[in-house]
């Protein structure tokens, strides 16, 4: 059992972040708990600055939202029925102007932090945050400002173990912070190379869980 993570410390990351952000924020919320889901709208929708543009309870019902409508922040649970939040992050990083994706979960830990690292999600939340923590993410995400609690080299050593040789090194730079154009460059493969070895990275991650 890996320790539970801490609050994930928003902050610059450097070559993401921008100035200004666009307003109203356009949020997306995934959650299958009824409860939740109406929750977050709620809470949301007393956010001046932030307009939540569908709340939907399926990683597929949010990958199509994303088809149709721009987005600049998605707050997605992580267990879902069906696909998972970390496969609607990579959905959703694969559109032409992705969103940022903060992973929203009642059982966030290193391992899942990892995973969120595979799947380029921009934050990792848990549940257990107040309402205002969650605010304040959405708002640093918007702005490229949203940083992954770092893995513990023991737990990235570990998990290098079940990859092969060329998933351990995509595996090294996502953890570096490298993005996958730059990854297909360093590596000379091409980047839909990148991303089959991403989805396949991300199933052996989620079968630990």
């Amino acid at each position: 059992m890996t320790p539970p993570v801490p609050q994930p410390v928003l902050s610059h990351n450097g070559a993401d972040a921008r100035e200004t952000v666009q307003t109203p924020i356009r949020c997306l919320v995934v959650d299958d708990h009824p409860a939740i889901l109406a929750g977050l709208r709620g809470l949301l929708a007393s956010e001046p600055d932030v307009e939540v543009v569908d709340a939907v309870d399926s990683a597929e019902a949010g990958a199509a939202v994303a088809e149709r409508v721009a987005l600049d922040v998605a707050v997605v649970d992580y267990q879902l029925p069906g696909h998972s939040g970390l496969w609607l992050s990579r959905k959703l990083k694969r559109l032409p102007e992705p969103p940022a994706v903060l992973i929203y979960s009642a059982f966030s830990d290193y391992l899942l932090a990892a995973a969120c690292v595979v799947a380029e999600a921009d934050g990792l939340l848990s549940k257990s945050a107040l309402g205002s923590d969650l605010s304040t993410a959405i708002r640093r995400a918007a702005m490229g400002m949203s940083r992954l609690p770092p893995v513990p080299s023991t737990l990235a050593d570990g998990l290098r173990r079940r990859f092969d040789s060329m998933e351990q090194a995509i595996f090294g730079l996502l953890l570096a912070g490298i993005g996958r154009g730059e990854i297909a460059r360093t590596l000379h493969v091409d980047s839909t190379e990148i991303e089959t070895r991403q989805w396949a990275m991300l199933r052996k991650l989620e079968r630990l869980d």
